[in-house]
């Protein structure tokens, strides 16, 4: 190695590239936060492990409008949501979107994990490029939303 080779100063980490990535190819997405998790959602993401999932999840909070509650579309994937997903290879799933415990239904997706940082503040018929485990990234497409207690038996078995 010559005496006077420049060394990069810094190096970026994997998730702060894919995080950096993805946020380039969706500054424009039409993502929507409840404001009444946005801070919570944050703390998450710093308390994490993972920073495949903290670094995605911190620009797109960045990059979603913030609105009150209220104002929040009906279809859009909230807390407790139960949505219908499907990614590039065509495998679809109904979840719901939960908080990080160790006891919930296997149907339950936890907003810390990979996939529930993706999901979150998508509405029924978005799609996005989402890093996965090894950090390519995958398309996913959210096709169905609920956020209303009662109806999700439907939406878990089909019907509907």
């Amino acid at each position: 190695q010559e005496p006077h080779a420049m060394q990069p100063c810094f190096q970026l980490s994997l998730a702060e590239r894919v995080g950096g990535l993805w946020a380039s190819l969706h500054k424009d997405a039409a993502l929507a936060i409840s404001r009444d998790v946005v801070h919570y959602l944050r703390s998450l993401a710093f308390a994490l492990d993972d920073d495949l999932v903290s670094h995605p999840l911190l620009k797109k909070l960045r990059l979603a409008r913030i609105l009150a509650p209220c104002d929040m579309p009906a279809d859009t994937v909230r807390m407790s949501s139960f949505f219908e997903l499907a990614d590039e290879r065509g495998r679809k799933c109904v979840r719901q979107l939960v908080h990080p415990t160790e006891d919930r239904p296997a149907y339950s997706l936890s907003i810390a994990s990979l996939l529930g940082a993706g999901v979150i503040g998508l509405r029924a018929g978005q799609s996005i490029l989402w890093p996965d485990e090894d950090g390519a990234l995958d398309d996913l497409r959210v096709f169905r939303v609920e956020n209303r207690p009662g109806p999700f038996a439907r939406l878990r078995s089909g019907k509907g």
